[in-house]
């Protein structure tokens, strides 16, 4: 097992190489990225993870989340231009005045508001789009990946894609992973969906889509990629982890490790033990399950996990009646996690 352990070790470092190098021939293929990405004033690096910026209302300059907190620990003014930040009750108003004098950062934040029902306005999401379009016709990056996500959801598929392609090209690496997905499903395109939700993946932070992607697709050995479970865990542990809760995407990460359990248990009993994966896998099924649904793709495997469930009630039942989908726990008879 130690020497798994060691092998896998090395396949994600390889993995993480791989990756970064993708990332470094994409940005050397595409130099006018470069030219067009905002730059944090703070700590002077491309913003390619635009949805975890901060648009400073003052001036609409971009700046990265962490450096803005840490400036404004010690600092009540703008980085760049020095005015004071506006207090809640004046941003309404700033962005109305900026939004009507042809604003394009102004005008996106402006349709957001509308959009989700913020600073007192109603929700409407006509007058959003509106705002949006305005905003797109003058370049602004942002404006065209909401918008891109609008007419997403409309099924235009071909406008939205033009809309995350104009976007990605201005170095919204956000927008990046959403032009990866209209490649999946094509034979021919495939290869190019795996390469850019490899560069999304690794330069941005925020939308957790491409590691999914890039897990299911290592799961499935598609995309041009060598059919790996230790890489398509790692991708799927690490979107789970940090802000993804779809229930999908957690069945499909326990399926992962059932898989891997069945390496060492193949008659498929659960036989709790410090090194055996069904109870992890167990515990991502539950937190899948307690959600609103379950993909209906994953039918199989749901079936399979119920009864497993129903195994580990009977085994561990003393242990069972205090587990609960919020937290993992340790047992403290067989150090199984839960």
């Amino acid at each position: 097992r130690a020497i798994k352990e060691k092998h896998t070790e090395r396949e994600l470092l390889l993995e993480d190489q791989r990756v970064s190098k993708v990332a470094e021939e994409y940005l050397r293929e595409n130099p006018s990225i470069l030219e067009k990405v905002d730059e944090c004033p703070i700590c002077l690096e491309p913003i390619f993870d635009v949805d975890g910026a901060v648009v400073s209302l003052c001036c609409g300059k971009q700046t990265c989340k962490d450096c803005l907190q840490q400036w404004y620990a010690v600092n009540d003014t703008c980085v760049l231009c020095r005015e004071g930040v506006p207090r809640e009750s004046e941003v309404l108003g700033i962005l109305l005045t900026k939004a009507a004098a042809g604003t394009a950062w102004a005008q996106c934040c402006l349709g957001s508001k509308y959009y989700h029902g913020l600073s007192g306005l109603a929700a409407d999401k006509r007058k959003a789009e509106s705002l949006y379009r305005k905003a797109v016709d003058q370049g602004y990056s942002i404006a065209q990946c909401h918008l891109g996500r609008l007419e997403r959801a409309r099924d235009n598929g071909s406008e939205a894609c033009q809309l995350f392609e104009d976007a990605a090209s201005q170095g919204h690496m956000n927008a990046l992973g959403r032009v990866a997905a209209y490649y999946c499903g094509d034979e021919e395109d495939e290869v190019k969906s795996a390469r850019l939700f490899a560069v999304s993946a690794k330069l941005q932070k925020t939308d957790p889509f491409p590691l999914v992607n890039l897990g299911y697709l290592f799961a499935l050995g598609e995309g041009g990629l060598q059919q790996s479970d230790e890489r398509s865990m790692y991708y799927l542990k690490l979107a789970i982890e940090e802000n993804l809760l779809h229930p999908g995407c957690m069945v499909y990460y326990a399926s992962a490790l059932q898989k891997s359990a069945m390496m060492y248990y193949p008659d498929n009993e659960i036989v709790p033990s410090g090194c055996n994966s069904f109870p992890e896998a167990l515990f991502w099924y539950r937190r899948a399950s307690s959600a609103e649904s379950v993909d209906s793709v994953d039918a199989k495997a749901v079936e399979l996990f119920e009864s497993y469930e129903s195994k580990i009630k009977a085994m561990c039942a003393s242990c069972y009646k205090s587990l609960t989908t919020e937290t993992r726990k340790c047992c403290v008879e067989c150090k199984a996690i839960y």
